[in-house]
């Protein structure tokens, strides 16, 4: 008996390495931003949605905002400094964004709640897609937070 029972229990062993091994998402570092699109609704009112987007094109990075509350037509494109780039990416190392890769939950019970749209672009186009639905990736919160705080100094009040 047990000489089969040790067998199994090696094979076993190592099918479930194999099994974790590939199926675990390894870590990326997230440098070279193409394209970045960030989106997020806080509720259903008109205009209550959010996006900054940066496109790098000709050698600059530039940053479209359009805050909540302000209508489509009012969003701006501003050039966006290299070191805020830099500063961009080290935040979504710091998270581990990269792991943020397929997460699409949405939370059925939940009739009037917020939701976000995350679309990264990257060194040699690698890509990050992810959506929520009041369910969000683990640091969410903390990447919006400081990623806000570098995006909305570039969006300029015409009042």
């Amino acid at each position: 008996m047990k000489k089969i029972i040790i067998p199994f229990l090696i094979l076993l062993i190592i099918i479930l390495i194999l099994f974790f091994v590939f199926t675990m998402k390894k870590r990326v570092n997230i440098k070279n931003i193409q394209h970045l699109r960030f989106s997020y609704t806080s509720g259903y009112a008109m205009y209550a949605y959010t996006i900054y987007e940066i496109d790098y094109k000709d050698g600059k990075y530039f940053l479209t905002t359009k805050p909540d509350g302000v209508p489509d037509e009012d969003k701006q494109t501003e050039e966006i400094k290299k070191e805020d780039i830099k500063a961009i990416e080290n935040i979504l190392n710091k998270y581990s964004v990269c792991f943020w890769d397929g997460f699409n939950k949405t939370d059925k019970n939940v009739l009037d709640g917020n939701s976000f749209s995350f679309t990264l672009t990257f060194d040699n186009n690698n890509e990050i897609h992810s959506y929520g639905y009041m369910m969000y990736p683990k640091n969410y919160r903390e990447v919006k937070e400081e990623l806000i705080n570098i995006f909305i100094k570039y969006y300029k009040d015409k009042e």
